[in-house]
């Protein structure tokens, strides 16, 4: 017996046990087909690796055409970055969102450093992922921006607090030096 006041774990299941029984069952809610966007045409192509295939839409497809505008913003921002990867002595800091690097450090290596040429159906493959998935993967997009030492030290500065306090972290592998402000 319970104490006043207090339910039992079985007066509790009972009386869960009646309302379950009384409620209506659940009703399944279905999306509109006009809401959802439409899946990608499957022609397949081998990607770079020869490993997997990659699928692309047909040419006409209104998502893709709506997406390459922006995609190809990305794309030309991240070809630029890997040029001045290509020049770590003149660009010698990189920085991720929150993290400020060496160029030389396997991070930025990792996400600028594979950024290719344009390859048309793997790009296209590239535009597809982006358009239908919202993709941004590394292989077509960096997401490190490589700086000389003035816009490095520009971003250390927009990354100081209004009581001073540091909103950047160093990174822990290659431990740049802050750059000097001029």
């Amino acid at each position: 017996m319970a104490k006043r006041g207090r339910t039992s774990r079985r007066q509790r299941t009972a009386s869960e046990a009646a309302r379950l029984a009384q409620a209506p069952p659940p009703q399944r809610v279905q999306s509109s087909p006009a809401a959802e966007a439409p899946a990608p045409a499957q022609l397949a192509w081998p990607n770079r690796a020869g490993g997997a295939q990659v699928s692309v839409c047909s040419s006409d497809c209104q998502v893709c055409v709506g997406a390459r505008e922006r995609f190809d913003t990305i794309r030309a921002a991240s070809v630029a970055q890997r040029r001045r990867f290509d020049e770590p002595a003149r660009y010698p800091y990189a920085a991720g969102k929150h993290t400020l690097h060496r160029a030389g450090c396997r991070e930025v290596e990792q996400s600028v450093g594979h950024v290719g040429g344009d390859d048309s159906v793997w790009m296209h493959g590239a535009l597809t992922r982006f358009a239908h998935d919202d993709s941004l993967n590394s292989g077509w997009a960096t997401h490190m921006r490589m700086m000389d030492t003035q816009e490095a030290a520009a971003w250390v500065t927009e990354r100081i607090g209004p009581r001073g306090g540091h909103r950047y972290r160093l990174c822990r592998i290659c431990t740049p030096a802050l750059p000097a402000a001029g």
